[in-house]
């Protein structure tokens, strides 16, 4: 089974994009799609603070926000396409994330989509997309 992940956030448009990319791809044998939403963790203030009390209201957190409609969708979108599809949800930095899922899951591509950003955005904020680009073994494919 050929296994892509598809990092999804609260937008859309931006799942869309990554939806029709996924069903553009050749299909020669069966392709499962792990849909991963990354909630960002509350940042805790410093190891004395006691990292597992903020573990447990990062996961609070996660429980409560639950999961954007855009996953949702994607989700009902992939399945009546025909693609075996399962969601799944971290708490933590993105890229980590992201990768982290990737490697646990020993999927085969990436298939992210980029925000558009100027080039001073890039250089100042940088990019979950550019992040995942730079630092993953994988095919990362990114959606336009």
């Amino acid at each position: 089974m050929y296994r892509i992940l598809l990092p999804v956030d609260s937008d859309k448009e931006r799942a869309k994009r990554q939806i029709n990319t996924v069903q553009s791809l050749p299909r020669g044998h069966d392709v499962e799609v792990i849909l991963l939403h990354v909630h960002e963790p509350i940042d805790s203030p410093g190891d004395e603070a006691g990292g597992s009390v903020i573990d447990e209201i990062n996961q609070s957190l996660a429980e409560i926000q639950g999961t954007p409609a855009s996953v949702e969708e994607a989700y009902e979108s992939l399945t009546e396409a025909g693609f075996s599809t399962r969601v799944g949800t971290a708490t933590g930095e993105p890229v980590d994330c992201i990768l982290e899922v990737a490697a646990d899951e020993d999927v085969d591509m990436i298939v992210i989509a980029g925000r558009e950003r100027s080039p001073v955005g890039k250089a100042l904020f940088g990019s979950v997309t550019q992040g995942v680009i730079l630092r993953s073994d994988l095919p990362v494919t990114v959606a336009k």
